[in-house]
Parts: structure tokens; C-alpha cells; sequence
């Protein structure tokens, strides 16, 4: 502060001494204004050098605020993949019960309604289908579907349950 003060008077001695040594005219309006200008400065550079403190403030709390996002946005990752595990578990369930549908309009049958289980890996589990059959195809038929399942999937018979218009059927 007292090296402020001290630039002040300075300079407030040096523009009196310049200011009177100009004579008057055109060109002393013009040094007026610089010197005036010049005064005006070294008066604001305290409030200059709180700006420039003011500004690493700033900084300071854009960083603050850019480590809060992170922090969120790690939040919100684990939030969607916990949701991406959940949407393709349920497209990998649409489309296996869309390929049983197949099954069983090959085989002549029409599913009713699939149970599908996965282990933690969504690995295939266990099925169950209920199904109906027509006139035309026969009692084999849920064991005919049971063994493509089973060949296509890699799952074994015995976790394999269809339905044909009755009980469950091993």
C-alpha cells in the first residue's frame, strides 16, 4: 500500500512538472489527456491486481466445478450401464422369443408364451414354452422343438419345458 501511494505522488509530481512546462496550444490538451490517462492507471492497478487475483479465483472454481462434473458424470456412467445390461437383456430376450416363434411355426405350432432365464452372464438358462399345436401336427411335436432348442442354444433338454395345451411337459 505504501508503495502505491508513493507510485501515486510520483506521479502527480511528474504531470504537474510536465503540465507546466508545456506551453498552452493545441498539443497540451493532447499530453493532458496521456498524462491524465497515465495517472488514472497507476491509481486502478490495485483494482487491477485484484481482477487478475479475482480471475485465478475463477479458474480456480471452473476447476472446482469441472472435477464436480467428472465426479456426476462417473455417476451417471455406472447409472447407464446398469441400464445398457438391462436394455440388452431385453433385446436378447425379444429376439430368442422371436427365433422360438420361428421354431414352432417350422414345426407347425404356435407359441403362446415364452420364460426365459439367464444367468449372471446372460447366458441361457432355462426355458419354458407353452405352445399350441394344431390338427395336423403330433404329439411329438414339443419334444421335436425341445431337441432344436437344445441344438441350436447349447442348453440342455432338461432345462428345456414346453407346454402343449396342458401341463408342464418334461
Amino acid at each position: 500500500m505504501r508503495e502505491w501511494i508513493g507510485k501515486i505522488t510520483g506521479i502527480l509530481c511528474i504531470m504537474t512538472v510536465i503540465l507546466q512546462l508545456i506551453p498552452q496550444g493545441n498539443f497540451a490538451k493532447y499530453v493532458r489527456f496521456y498524462v491524465s490517462l497515465l495517472y488514472m492507471l497507476a491509481v486502478a492497478a490495485p483494482l487491477l491486481q485484484l481482477f487478475s487475483k479475482e480471475d485465478s479465483l475463477e479458474r480456480f472454481l471452473n476447476l472446482e466445478f469441472l472435477k464436480e462434473e467428472y465426479y456426476d458424470l462417473g455417476t451417471a456412467v455406472e447409472g447407464l450401464q446398469d441400464l445398457k445390461d438391462e436394455t440388452l437383456e431385453s433385446i436378447y430376450r425379444r429376439e430368442l422369443v422371436g427365433q422360438f416363434t420361428e421354431i414352432a411355426d417350422i414345426y407347425g405350432a404356435q407359441l403362446v408364451d415364452a420364460e426365459i432365464l439367464f444367468d449372471g452372464n446372460v447366458t441361457l438358462q432355462e426355458v419354458k414354452i407353452k405352445i399350441k399345436t394344431g390338427d395336423e401336427t403330433t404329439a411329438a411335436t414339443g419334444e421335436s422343438i425341445r431337441k432344436e432348442i437344445s441344438a441350436i442354444y447349447g442348453i440342455g433338454p432338461e432345462h428345456i419345458r414346453i407346454e402343449e395345451q396342458g401341463g408342464w411337459e418334461m
